[in-house]
């Protein structure tokens, strides 16, 4: 037996209370079983319960063994006496309260279907990719629904609560942290650590004052990204090589080390040198962007905001001092969509809801219906199993799902899981 299927139980009133009493011998109506707690404190927030005729309204902890309320140390947190009833699979012991009064329970054991623990067990029980892969086309159209709009608010809600602890560590302001977050954006993975610690080496501030020229923006980047160390043959490097010199002097900087860029397995439009000279040309033309995007009425005014190309020099580079053909370097549409789905979209999202303006937070969800579905390794597992992912709100949710419920074998907070757990057999 698991706390979690008892959760599960509890919260969906499966729980047959016919004849059920509390351990002191008093009859029990769950009128509401209250909201679930998934941080510190009891399980069940805001319970009303009907005992011996009397409405109790309070909190519910629920147990294994009623002992698991001693051996947690419940009697000796306050937070843990406004409790009105204790759960358990087995009363093996009282309840008591700080004070010394007791708390009622109720033993569950036996008072359930044992198919729904049975068909519980056999489901996370079952190996593969996912605990349902077998089974997950018998979903119905609603199930499905459901599940997906839960997964796209939870994933947006988490990127909320990153964005608001980087905020905080940046004092507050959006455009440094909306600034740190799209460099690290740009280096797609297997160079997001060293683009973000770029634009930590480098304040926005310092960009912005240097904002009317974008040799000088280019030199900076570049500088502080350790590429202009080397020793060059053309013209442009050398020339970046002199302002960052001045550059770094006027500012006190210290360049980050080329080592922390990653090179192999990259395809050419990866290179962080490319990358960088994209980020150059998107804060020159841009240096309020965190403003524009989130103030954009429509998807078109975003992405017109990332039509932006390198100088151009790299036209005929993707490294410094190495000259490839011609061919113009400006972001690709799958590079611009990476951006708004997972920095610009999120960002909008968080700023509705904190300014309080539903309007703005909705938006966000709009332009992410908007968008295709993501292509990358774990959506095309889905795909295998026969799911359909059309907009980004359905790979979003479907990252989400994967991630935070199905990699952990947690069938019952999904929609799903839980439709396969309640099939009578």
């Amino acid at each position: 037996m698991t706390e979690a299927f008892l959760h599960y139980l509890w919260q969906y009133r499966l729980i047959n209370f016919k004849n059920l009493r509390t351990d002191n011998g008093l009859e029990i109506e769950v009128v509401t079983p209250g909201q679930y707690n998934s941080g510190a404190g009891p399980d069940f927030f805001n319970a009303r319960l009907r005992i011996d005729g009397t409405l109790w309204a309070g909190n519910v902890e629920i147990h294994i063994h009623a002992s698991d309320w001693k051996r947690h140390n419940h009697h000796n947190d306050d937070s843990y006496d406004s409790c009105i009833l204790h759960v358990v699979y087995e009363n093996d012991s009282a309840t008591m309260r700080m004070n010394g009064t007791s708390i009622p329970a109720i033993e569950i054991k036996n008072k359930f279907p044992s198919w729904l623990w049975d068909n519980y067990l056999k489901l996370i029980g079952t190996r593969g990719w996912i605990s349902c892969q077998h089974r997950i086309m018998e979903t119905d159209d609603s199930t499905w629904s459901t599940t997906i709009d839960r997964m796209i608010y939870e994933r947006l809600e988490h990127r909320q609560k990153q964005i608001l602890i980087a905020l905080n560590g940046n004092k507050g302001d959006w455009e440094e942290c909306f600034y740190q977050h799209l460099s690290r954006n740009f280096g797609f993975q297997l160079n997001a650590l060293p683009f973000e610690m770029l634009a930590r080496s480098l304040p926005l501030r310092i960009i912005r004052k240097e904002r009317d020229c974008i040799t000088d923006i280019e030199a900076l980047l570049f500088g502080q990204a350790g590429m202009l160390n080397d020793t060059f043959n053309e013209e442009y490097p050398i020339q970046l090589q002199d302002v960052y010199r001045h550059l770094s002097n006027k500012y006190s900087l210290r360049s980050n080390s080329f080592s922390t860029w990653k090179l192999l397995r990259l395809r050419p439009v990866n290179f962080p040198a490319l990358r960088i000279s994209q980020l150059s040309a998107l804060m020159f033309r841009h240096p309020i962007i965190f403003g524009e995007i989130t103030s954009a009425k429509s998807l078109d005014n975003i992405i017109s905001v990332f039509k932006v190309q390198s100088s151009e020099y790299w036209n005929t580079h993707y490294h410094f001092n190495n000259s490839s053909s011609y061919k113009n370097k400006k972001l690709g549409t799958d590079s611009i969509n990476n951006i708004l789905i997972n920095t610009c979209i999120p960002f909008i999202y968080t700023w509705g809801k904190y300014i309080g303006d539903l309007e703005v937070s909705e938006r966000a969800l709009s332009f992410l219906k908007q968008l295709p579905a993501e292509d990358n390794h774990l959506l095309k597992r889905w795909r295998e199993v026969g799911v359909k992912v059309q907009s980004a709100v359905d790979s979003q949710a479907l990252i989400q799902l994967k991630m935070m419920h199905c990699s952990e074998k947690k069938c019952l907070t999904c929609s799903i899981g839980k439709s396969l757990i309640n099939v009578l057999p």
